[in-house]
């Protein structure tokens, strides 16, 4: 008897899954190998999700090659990328796909003898054991650990992991923003719970992802950290996922299907009956509101984990036509002289954010998107957004020597530092200084150790750094951010100015906050300075609530691009026409807003045109959308993004 394999491919197409013959040879194959096989003259890899014996009505090609020996797709896994195909309007194969890394199985490796170093755990405080004690007698899957900075929020989610791993069986999913700034955090776990921790992200060695992700699969490890697609680990019996920092957009991906972490962590712990574990200290707007709502549980930890210490005090001052304010300075030289590390944050990345052409009265922009240029050391010049690259002496050639190279990126803000402090051990943390992340982890053992004395960056250096030593943090041009069209700017810039500021004092020595602003008298600048994210929560709340954002409607967002402008263009008109003239629209349940350029129109050569729905049933918009894709005639030229609460809006 013939067999045959339904098998699911990495492509974006409305066919759930492709039939090939399988060959006498395989005679061992199951749903969950991956394959490889021929589609239109191209070798591709797939994965198997049936095997029949039904014969289509079409010639089969044969299965080329058979990759696993051994399943490495789980069927929670299956069932959870036909979920999130549906969810999202994805391809099948697309969600497949975000679960199984490259790789092929190795040799078998000696695994080292389990157990749990009780004596490592450390005492929690009595805010600590509440949390603790009334997430695990609550009946909410859900919960919320609101905890200012330095309350110790790691300490009970190390707590949570205990009560999971005693058990004879269980386990555990632990999400962080990014993975080279917590490497502290995953030395303790792996000291607590040696022989269970495997981590999964995309810096480590194919081979050696592939076997961290066998060993979940293969109940070897029962600790999975990650990032973002961590939270598809192949663990069975999932009893607890953690989300640390969950307001970060680091969660939501932003290929298709374009899922976020929190709504996939959701679902797998209400199949298997665990609990999420959600902590900030400056949470997502929706996640307080349906906290203060009583639908997911909210535990608080309003004091510092450690007793001597105390937030930070924090001063803001209006920026001065030098980049380092003299009040600034005069702490730094301060902290200098008493051996104490400081924290510089400026969110931009090179040299010069600005190339200005003075002949045109214009800034230069990359020839790919619609953005200005970045002009960075060493007489290079970037694109921020598609990555081109080009050099200063070029675009001089072509335009005229009469330019202007304005505004500040961290780049010249440590070069400036080190012409002020020469005497200072000064490291730079950015996306440009740590494209190989051993960079990130020896900077922090640096940190760590004392040899370094200013460290200076981007918005990765706000993300959980935790050093006794750091007293004093400046923050330069603090409303960068707020002039965003998007309706999220505001809660990204508190969140910002928040958690960078509480990377100071976090033991004995008293911390403080220098913060310079062009507007120091705006409202988010005023409440980041009062600490007090419950105020600003109230004063957003009623933002969102007047123009119908999030938390109070949910909103879908559909991208057209194309290489070519009126190919975009026509396209979104033309889905828009369908959409008002479908028989499941109604204007009183769905608001459409647009066709409209999107504030980025061009991005890497493509053109970007979008159509906003709201709504307060996001299902009703769902059925709408999934029955038009169905018999929209899409032109091979444009591409529709299907993006389902999306984080941004240009």
């Amino acid at each position: 008897m013939v067999r045959y394999a339904e098998v699911a491919l990495n492509l974006s197409w409305e066919s759930e899954t492709l039939v090939y013959e399988i060959p006498d040879n395989l005679k061992n194959l199951k749903a969950g190998m991956r394959v490889l096989v021929e589609l239109n003259g191209v070798r591709k890899e797939g994965v198997v999700t049936e095997i029949h014996s039904n014969e289509p009505n079409y010639k089969t090609k044969p299965i080329l090659k058979q990759i696993d020996f051994e399943e490495v797709v789980t069927k929670e896994q299956l069932d959870l990328a036909y979920w999130m195909k549906d969810k999202y309007l994805s391809s099948l194969g697309e969600s497949l796909f975000l679960m199984v890394p490259k790789g092929r199985k190795i040799q078998k490796k000696k695994y080292e003898d389990t157990h749990i170093a009780i004596d490592k755990l450390h005492k929690l405080n009595p805010e600590q054991s509440l949390a603790l004690s009334s997430i695990q007698k609550s009946e909410q899957h859900t919960h919320l650990l609101f905890g200012i900075t330095g309350s110790g929020k790691t300490e009970v989610y190390i707590h949570l992991m205990y009560e999971v791993l005693s058990q004879e069986s269980g386990t555990v999913i632990y999400l962080v923003p990014e993975i080279s700034l917590t490497f502290p955090t995953i030395q303790r776990i792996e000291a607590i719970f040696p022989g269970q921790v495997a981590v999964l992200h995309s810096y480590l060695k194919t081979q050696e992802r592939f076997q961290n992700y066998l060993d979940l699969l293969n109940g070897k490890k029962r600790i999975c950290i990650g990032t973002r697609s961590a939270v598809f680990a192949p663990v069975r019996d999932l009893k607890l996922v953690i989300i640390d920092e969950e307001h970060d957009s680091s969660y939501k991906e932003h290929s298709s299907p374009r899922y976020h972490a929190r709504q996939i962590a959701v679902k797998r712990i209400m199949d298997n009956k665990g609990k999420l574990v959600l902590g900030s200290a400056t949470p997502s707007v929706e996640i307080f509101h349906l906290a203060k709502q009583g639908k997911v549980g909210l535990q608080k930890l309003s004091k510092r984990a450690n007793i001597h210490s105390k937030l930070p005090e924090i001063i803001v001052k209006e920026n001065e036509s030098q980049l380092i304010s003299g009040d600034l300075q005069f702490k730094i030289a301060d902290r200098l002289k008493k051996k104490e590390q400081i924290i510089i944050l400026l969110n931009r990345r090179g040299y010069n954010p600005f190339i200005y052409n003075k002949n045109t009265k214009e800034f230069v922009q990359c020839p790919n998107c619609s953005t200005t240029l970045c002009y960075h050391k060493e007489s290079i010049v970037r694109c921020h957004l598609c990555g081109y690259r080009t050099n200063l002496q070029k675009i001089k050639n072509e335009i005229g020597q009469e330019i202007d190279l304005l505004g500040v990126g961290t780049q010249k803000l440590e070069e400036t530092l080190l012409e002020s402090f020469p005497q200072a051990r000064i490291e730079r943390l950015d996306q440009d200084s740590t494209k190989n992340k051993e960079i990130t982890k020896q900077a922090l053992e640096k940190l760590e150790s004392g040899e370094i004395d200013i460290l200076t960056g981007t918005q990765m250096i706000s993300k959980g750094l935790d050093f006794a030593n750091v007293t004093l943090v400046g923050i330069i041009n603090a409303n960068h951010g707020l002039g965003i069209p998007d309706f999220r700017s505001t809660e990204r810039t508190y969140a910002l100015l928040s958690q960078v500021s509480g990377r100071a004092g976090r033991a004995e020595k008293r911390g403080e906050v220098v913060l310079q602003s062009s507007d120091p008298s705006h409202p988010v600048i005023q409440m980041a300075m009062e600490q007090n994210y419950e105020s600003y929560f109230d004063w957003e709340i009623n933002f969102r609530k007047e123009l119908g954002y999030p938390p109070f409607q949910r909103l879908v967002r559909l991208v057209f691009r194309s290489k070519m402008d009126d190919k975009a263009a026509k396209q979104a008109v033309a889905y828009s026409d369908l959409i008002r003239s479908h028989s499941k629209y109604d204007p009183k349940t769905i608001s459409l807003l647009g066709p409209a350029p999107c504030s980025f129109f061009k991005i890497d050569s493509n053109f970007r045109y979008h159509i906003l729905l709201k709504s307060n049933d996001i299902s009703l918009v769902r059925d709408l959308l999934s029955n038009i894709k169905d018999f929209f005639k899409k032109d091979n030229n444009c591409y529709v993004e299907y993006d389902f609460d999306p984080l941004d809006l240009v």
